[in-house]
């Protein structure tokens, strides 16, 4: 499904619905095709035309038209498999929604509808028809070589008794079939015992033909499958016709599953076709996981958290009591460390929570930052010692990077149900605004936090030490105090001659403590972090009025510099500035690939690129002052 363009058809009379709908399907799901009606008579010649992947219908266009509708793809051969999810709001009733699943209904969205959910439950539903098809086919083909055997069977079986060369002809022809069969073929008698059985079925079972002519086929089944098994005998020698799907034991102990189709032969036996499709069982079960646990941290999602809500929310279980956590600037997180880092902090958190999670409490990801706990019968107490228990581990965590790590910030907030009449949809959000109240009262000291970790790996991983960015401080601010900076400018300045290589910590720290020379790849590379440091500094607070700054730092006078090859006054000043005290530092400072120059070699370099890599008009400035 991953290569393949979904087809999703959406039917609402309303016309902003469609819109909205649609929108959020394309933005999320590349290369979708959507067909949208506003009738039920349209969705369905839109339906039979383009065999959508997934219909979804808004059950309010009308409770009979809606459920009509429904009533008549299932019906239609060609659209049956197709899964359906209805839009419902709060208002829709009970019995409305229950005449919904009876009709064959796989889902519902509730009103106004989270994007989130929405592509999810069109995911699980795209692949639960991808899964519906492959059984339909199955099915038929099973269904198929049934009555071609069968009815092969009952003529040879009519054949045997009009002679006796005949039974011999056919009994040796019917064996055949059995022998080259590339599906496990046996017959039993109805008290159980195998009388005939072909080597498919014996590679299937992991025994040797004489091994299972002595033993009963319940040796073969688990415990939970017998009863169904002997229900299925009944079938056969009543209905002449069973199948099913059953887990059996292998001779080495392994349990696979296999689907069986029998027929009966005559009075005291029947024949059964078994393939193994324990591969297809896997496929199956890792769809229904993947549609109620999330992908990345593979704790529960929110569907699941939701359906887990409805069940709880009862008297049995109060008091109720309900945590919400986030963490504090993700995105701030992966847009100056690179997603990876962002998914490495959700998952080191999600391991925390879990690590504090009771055997009867729900944990599950209800959005990008976002965990949640359903913890029952717990009171208003008991939830806040596991919410500070919570705190107090992710106090200490830190997210890993290379040999630098960021410290793990998290808000939490808690309420508790302590009664019926309450409302536990109120309860959520009761201990949202408690967390969003907790998140605002320490943004600052995360902000600020944040910036001295980043400041920190930078460090960390460059070769540029802090004693070097403390002489470029010094000397830039010479410089800019002898050009009349106003002090405003000149704390700026510092702040630019600290911070200007923070795009280096999203380089590959191999690349950046490479003692040799780049090769052209790891230059390209290398070349990036200018534009790193950009959309880094653009993110803090702290930092945006020196963004631009940052982008530029790597310009020359002959516009032959990066990233944008501006030329001459075109650069920032504090650019110029930069440039000039960045390299004669770097020159006279001993590197792991070569000696500290002399300072008089490092003046005669700075001249001699004078007018070319450095401004000549600061050039002059700094000359005077060295």
């Amino acid at each position: 499904m991953e290569n393949k363009a979904l087809r999703i058809l959406l039917i609402d009379n309303n016309v902003e619905n469609l819109k909205s709908a649609s929108d959020a399907i394309s933005k999320s799901i590349p290369r979708t095709e959507i067909f949208s009606a506003q009738s039920g008579l349209e969705g369905i010649e839109l339906a039979r035309i383009n065999d959508p992947d997934v219909i979804m219908i808004d059950i309010s266009m009308s409770e009979d038209n809606a459920l009509e509708i429904s009533n008549i793809i299932k019906k239609d051969k060609s659209l049956h498999l197709t899964p359906i999810i209805f839009t419902i709001d709060l208002e829709t009733n009970r019995e409305l929604r229950m005449k919904a699943i009876e009709e064959g209904i796989e889902a519902f969205i509730l009103k106004p509808i989270d994007d989130t959910i929405l592509i999810t439950q069109l995911k699980a539903m795209a692949k639960i028809k991808e899964r519906n098809i492959l059984i339909e086919s199955q099915k038929e083909k099973l269904e198929s070589l049934v009555k071609i055997r069968t009815q092969e069977l009952k003529q040879e079986i009519i054949k045997f008794t009009n002679s006796q060369d005949e039974l011999q002809e056919s009994n040796e022809r019917f064996k055949a079939y059995i022998e080259i069969s590339p599906v496990g073929i046996f017959i039993f008698d109805f008290i159980g015992k195998f009388t005939e059985i072909n080597p498919k079925a014996c590679q299937i079972l992991g025994y040797s033909e004489k091994e299972l002519l002595n033993i009963p086929f319940d040796v073969i089944l688990i415990s939970e499958d017998l009863n169904r098994a002997i229900l299925g005998i009944e079938d056969i020698i009543k209905k002449e016709f069973n199948e099913g799907e059953y887990k059996v034991i292998r001779k080495n102990g392994d349990v696979i599953w296999v689907s069986i189709i029998a027929a009966k032969l005559n009075h005291n036996s029947a024949i059964v076709f078994c393939t193994d499709i324990s591969h297809r069982k896997e496929r199956e079960e890792r769809i229904e996981y993947l549609s109620s646990h999330d992908s990345l941290t593979n704790i529960h999602n929110r569907r699941f958290f939701e359906e887990k809500m409805k069940l709880l929310d009862k008297e049995d279980f109060l008091p109720l009591s309900y945590i919400i956590c986030d963490i504090n600037g993700l995105k701030l997180i992966n847009d100056a460390l690179g997603h990876m880092v962002g998914d490495m902090a959700l998952i080191d958190l999600s391991k925390i929570l879990e690590n504090n999670t009771r055997t009867q409490d729900f944990l599950a990801r209800v959005g990008g930052d976002e965990f949640a706990l359903l913890l029952p019968n717990t009171n208003s107490s008991e939830a806040e010692i596991i919410m500070n228990q919570i705190a107090a581990e992710c106090k200490g965590t830190a997210v890993v990077i290379d040999d630098s790590n960021i410290e793990l910030s998290i808000s939490l907030g808690y309420a508790t149900k302590a009664e019926t009449g309450q409302s536990l949809s109120y309860i959520t959000k009761i201990a949202e605004d408690f967390m969003y109240r907790r998140k605002l009262m320490h943004r600052e000291s995360f902000h600020s936090s944040f910036f001295n970790s980043l400041k920190r790996t930078m460090f960390e991983r460059s070769q540029e030490t802090e004693e070097h960015a403390e002489r470029l401080v010094k000397l830039t601010r010479i410089i800019g105090e002898t050009m009349g900076l106003e002090e405003v400018q000149l704390n700026e300045l510092q702040l630019f001659a600290t911070m200007h290589d923070i795009g280096k910590i999203s380089i590959d720290n191999n690349i950046l403590t490479k003692p040799g020379k780049l090769s052209d790849e790891e230059w390209l590379e290398m070349k990036k972090h200018p534009g790193i440091g950009y959309r880094i500094a653009m993110t803090s607070h702290d930092l945006r009025p020196i963004a631009e700054y940052i982008l530029s730092h790597h310009e020359r006078w002959d516009g032959k510099g990066y990233p944008q090859g501006l030329v001459g006054e075109d650069i920032p000043l504090f650019c110029r500035i930069l440039a000039i005290a960045d390299a004669y530092d770097a020159m006279i400072s001993d590197r792991s690939y070569r000696k500290a120059l002399s300072k008089e070699k490092a003046i005669r370099e700075i001249i001699e690129n004078s007018g070319t890599q450095f401004d000549p008009g600061i050039v002059e400035i700094f000359l005077q002052l060295i």
